[in-house]
């Protein structure tokens, strides 16, 4: 405690402050400009604390009060003082809205209150007026001038208010130099605002003559008058000591001495000093942060309705810190808040309920009730109009509804909604008309623009290039390129620890950790797909993490599931992330049933037909997704009934029905596709390219499509778009000649080829595979037999010891001049040998065949058994019927008929056809 901070009895400060201001005023000789805050050693004073301060209303009682209130005469059983603080906090709130009813208090006051003077009357309606800015109806009363009249007989307080008038220059004409003249008058009577007022002017530099007192001193004594006595308003005067100390807007700023105000306002009573002190506890500010003062004065607060402290208590809830987890809780506490009018409540409910998850149909109506309760607020934020037009889009599709989605992403556009805009925009330009195309672009390119918002580019590409009726607008879209992610490196398939360190792969890990947490399910299945193989001991906790990050994400956490099935390091956690995915499927998640389709449709081995068991269940997955299936597995799921010799696949008129209303673009191209008659085929086709991503992957599908329905022109202009998006790094070379490979001609046919040995000589490995199936398939003209030999060593080279059975399968059907050169550079049985070594079980038997070939030697057929037997002990079929028969004949071990006989119908068991006629057969024996 300073030594202008001394209390005795009920008074806090008493000192003969108008004598001593003037003496050290006019002891302090030359006027000095301060620049430099000064900086203030001023603490509470050392006192008993008591709880002075009065207990506020809340603002709705408050309002629900003086709303009610017949005007005749005063609120009865309420003080003076207590109706001077409402009236001055309904000025406060809206000096317009509730201005007669404040005015009315204060005459009926002068009437019945002796003690009311006339100065204080004008004072309160001086106040009023300017609060509500009502200045030309001030100066006509005549207040102003009725209150300058008082003259010498004017308090100081009322000195330092004439002087705040024309200073600020709206209810009388601006004065500098009279108000400074009022300020210096009160200031010198002992008026600490004055005195503290005059204080910041000179801490800030600027001169005022006839006031010489050093800043520091000013502060201090201004801070030392100003807490006056021990009443119920000392709790706001000691809040603008804590002000001036938490800003340091004319003091240095001390947030210590800030915080150490606000608790003794809140022991004194004050529950917004007490949020004040928990707030800071709760950021810390640089301050040792005390979770028993936390809780006190939270607590404080929390229990006297400060929606800031309970919307705080909510969050300690939700996040358990301090109490028990407990999002029920902070519910309550939110969805109370919302009842009594709290925007910030409602908002709050919606996150925490974003944040649990959205699954239930009754999820989904208590999460638009609460969207429409703030969308209905006048200065309700963009989002929730968006969120209920995207809610609206997901339940009746992109072809429903389009007028009310309309006007709920123009109200959020017009709030300046990001994501509002851009569903504007893609509705703009799924109707296909010029005009609304070129809104569309205004949009898109004020979201790239102002926005930052990268995801509008796609959009902005989509309008430039794939939609243009003219054909692609490359000039306009030139500005733009630079920032089309499509242009930017893309993570290669496989990346080592070592990778992490180059800059392209670290840009691009930034970039997808992004989109991941912006909520891409795609984005956070790569990432677990990365991590996964960069760190297979944490999978579990990279899986768990992920799934967590996108729970309540549509279709977020299958596609985590989905990927960690194809990264697991093992076939026990394998098998846990297919039932996890599973379990979600049998919940009824429509994206774990379609991405367990697909795991179904992509187990199959390459040299294998899906069997009719794994087919139905994925025909049986699909069917039951519905219309909202992704277009893609349903030409996936067409490919393996095409594959198994059946007929293609056809979906139902209940489920085409779907198409057309929740379909995505492949699922339209599909469902064109299957149609009955050309009209409905035109029906979905033009469906399908009003809603068209405009990316190689859809153009090369759209060709494909365009063609077989023979629309070349249509092809054609996807081979423009195509090549406007103009493809550099070898994955775009690779989706750009599969569109040319669809047009078909010679031409088209060489440009195919051309670029996919240019994306391989980039080292992109799906080039590899497309260029051996071209040789595989007899290609003549651009058959190039050095590059085949180089392409099967390169396979062969990279193969994992999983895929390296499939690279031999290719290499089996080259030419012979082929395979005999490439075996001759390419040791087969010590790559079999590692892939064996490596747990490999199919390894391990064709190493045994091998082994087992001419002239073999004894050490050699025992070391086929060897392998044998691994494999077989791994599951391999083939492998069992082999080991079998090495029982049989001794070939390696020991004769054995019983183990023979073992080996046999293990092998029969896991569907080896040969063995099952085997035992067949000696059974009839």
């Amino acid at each position: 405690m300073t030594e202008h901070a001394n209390t005795a009895g009920s008074r806090i400060f008493r000192v003969a402050f108008a004598v001593l201001l003037s003496a050290v005023v006019f002891s302090a000789g030359v006027s000095t400009a301060y620049a430099e805050k000064p900086a203030i050693d001023f603490r509470p004073p050392d006192i008993q604390p008591a709880k002075v301060c009065a207990q506020r209303k809340s603002d709705d009682m408050l309002k629900l009060q003086w709303s009610s209130w017949d005007g005749e005469r005063l609120p009865p059983g309420i003080e003076y003082r207590d109706l001077d603080t409402e009236l001055a906090r309904l000025r406060n709130i809206d000096a317009n809205k509730y201005f007669d009813t404040i005015k009315k208090a204060y005459n009926l006051r002068a009437k019945v209150d002796p003690y009311y003077n006339r100065t204080a009357y004008l004072l309160d309606m001086i106040s009023l007026y300017v609060k509500a800015e009502r200045f030309a109806d001030l100066r006509e009363t005549g207040f102003v001038a009725e209150l300058e009249a008082t003259g010498p007989a004017a308090s100081a307080a009322t000195v330092n208010f004439l002087g705040d008038l024309y200073l600020e220059g709206r209810a009388v004409p601006q004065n500098e130099q009279r108000g400074l003249q009022r300020k210096l008058q009160a200031a010198y009577n002992g008026n600490p605002n004055a005195v503290l007022d005059l204080a910041e002017r000179t801490a800030m530099g600027q001169s005022v003559p006839g006031w010489d007192m050093p800043p520091k001193l000013a502060f201090t004594l201004g801070f030392s008058s100003l807490l006056g006595n021990l009443d119920s308003g000392i709790c706001e005067r000691v809040r603008r000591i804590a002000r001036a100390f938490e800003t340091g807007e004319v003091i240095a700023q001390d947030h210590a001495l800030a915080e150490e105000w606000y608790r003794f306002a809140a022991e004194l009573g004050d529950p917004e000093a007490a949020w004040k002190a928990a707030r800071y506890q709760l950021s810390g500010d640089g301050l040792a942060q005390d979770d028993t003062l936390l809780m006190r004065y939270l607590t404080q607060a929390y229990e006297a309705g400060i929606v800031p402290a309970r919307l705080a208590m909510g969050s300690l809830y939700e996040q358990g810190r301090l109490l028990t987890q407990d999002p029920v809780a902070a519910m309550r506490i939110y969805d109370a808040l919302a009842a009594d009018g709290s925007e910030d409540g409602l908002i709050a409910a919606i996150r925490l309920q974003e944040r649990q998850g959205i699954v239930t149909e009754e999820d989904k109506q208590k999460y638009r009730e609460r969207l429409v309760t703030l969308a209905r607020f006048p200065d309700a934020p963009g989002w929730p109009f968006s969120r209920l037009g995207t809610m609206l889009q997901d339940e009746s599709g992109l072809f429903a509804q389009e007028s009310a989605r309309e006007n709920l992403f123009q109200e959020a556009a017009k709030r300046d909604d990001p994501e509002g805009k851009l569903q504007l925009g893609r509705l703009y330009l799924q109707r296909g008309d010029e005009a609304d195309r070129q809104k569309a672009i205004a949009l898109f390119e004020d979201l790239v623009a102002e926005d930052g918002k990268s995801l509008a580019i796609d959009d902005l590409r989509n309008a430039l290039l794939c939609r243009a009726p003219d054909g692609p607008e490359t000039d306009r879209w030139a500005p733009w390129q630079a920032l089309d992610p499509d242009n930017l490196p893309e993570l290669p398939d496989h990346i080592e620890a070592k990778d992490l360190a180059k800059p392209e792969i670290a840009d691009a890990l930034a970039r997808l950790q992004a989109a991941a947490l912006g909520g891409s399910g795609q984005a956070a299945g790569r990432l677990t797909t990365i991590l996964s193989d960069l760190k297979p001991t944490q999978f579990e906790d990279i899986v768990a993490h992920w799934r967590a990050m996108m729970t309540g994400r549509a279709g977020g956490e299958a596609s985590v599931l989905q990927a960690a099935y194809a990264a697991a390091p093992d076939d026990a956690s394998r098998t846990d992330v297919f039932d996890a995915l599973k379990a979600l499927a049998d919940g009824g998640d429509p994206y774990a049933k379609t991405a367990l389709a697909e795991i179904y449709l992509a187990d199959v081995p390459a040299d294998e037909v899906i069997d009719d068991e794994t087919l139905e269940k994925a025909t049986d997955l699909i069917e039951a997704v519905g219309g909202s299936v992704k277009g893609s597995s349903l030409w996936r799921l067409d490919d393996a009934y095409r594959a198994a010799g059946k007929k293609q696949f056809q979906p139902s008129d209940a489920m085409l029905a779907e198409i057309a209303t929740v379909g995505d673009f492949e699922a339209m191209l599909f469902a064109a596709a299957r149609s009955a008659d050309e009209e409905t085929a035109d029906f979905y086709y033009d469906r399908a390219l009003s809603i068209m991503p405009c990316d190689l992957n859809a153009l090369a599908r759209k060709a494909r499509y365009a063609l077989d329905a023979g629309r070349p022109d249509d092809a054609l202009n996807a081979l423009d778009a195509a090549l406007a998006l103009s493809p550099e790094q070898a994955w775009q070379q690779v989706k750009l000649a599969d569109i040319y490979l669809a047009l078909g001609s010679i031409d088209d046919r060489k440009e195919a080829y051309d670029l996919y040995v240019a994306a391989f000589r980039q080292g992109y490995e799906p080039a590899v595979w497309r260029l051996l199936d071209w040789f595989s398939s007899g290609d003549g003209p651009f058959y190039d037999e050095a590059l085949h030999e180089e392409l099967l060593l390169h396979q062969l080279r990279n193969a994992s010891p999983a895929a390296l059975y499939s690279a031999v399968a290719k290499l089996r059907s080259a030419p012979k001049s082929v395979f005999d050169n490439v075996l001759a550079q390419f040791d087969l049985k010590d790559a079999y040998r590692s892939a064996a070594n490596a747990g490999e079980p199919v390894a391990m038997r064709e190493l045994s065949k091998l082994l087992l070939q001419d002239g073999s030697t004894p050490d050699d057929v025992k070391e086929a058994a060897k392998w044998l037997t691994g494999a077989a002990s791994a599951g391999d079929p083939e492998a069992m019927m082999m080991l079998a028969q090495s029982y049989a004949f001794g070939l390696g071990v020991e004769p054995s008929a019983e183990k023979a006989r073992q080996w046999l119908q293990a092998a029969a068991s896991a569907g080896d056809e040969t063995a099952g006629t085997l035992l067949s057969i000696m059974r009839v024996q």
